[in-house]
């Protein structure tokens, strides 16, 4: 007597596909926080301390009134120019993306597993 059994994994391969996403984009995140956060303002340090990666890896936060204005470099009323640590000062992203793109790269693959 012999049985034959059929199996569809389509559906879970592309969720363990979509996991993997998940993991690397978390990952990922994590490492572009680490790396924008030499170059976020810090007079007091109050606006790097509240940085952190929201739950699915899809935002980095800064959580503070002026933390806008800070990213990018005005109110709406006035330009911000003069900061107290060297190297930093609006755009941190823009900064951080130019020297540490490939390293970004690096963690998502190996977040995801790849």
């Amino acid at each position: 007597m012999s049985v034959g059994v059929q199996v569809d994994v389509k559906g879970v391969k592309e969720l363990v596909a979509q996991k993997a996403l998940d993991k690397g984009r978390y990952a990922m995140a994590n490492q572009m926080l680490a790396d924008m956060n030499m170059f976020v303002p810090a007079r007091e340090f109050i606006l790097r301390g509240t940085g952190h990666v929201n739950m699915n890896g899809s935002e980095l936060i800064w959580n503070t009134p002026y933390a806008r204005a800070q990213f990018y470099g005005t109110n709406g009323k006035a330009t911000f120019r003069k900061y107290t640590v060297p190297g930093t000062g609006a755009r941190w992203d823009l900064k951080a993306k130019s020297m540490f793109m490939s390293d970004w790269i690096d963690s998502f693959t190996k977040g995801a597993g790849w």
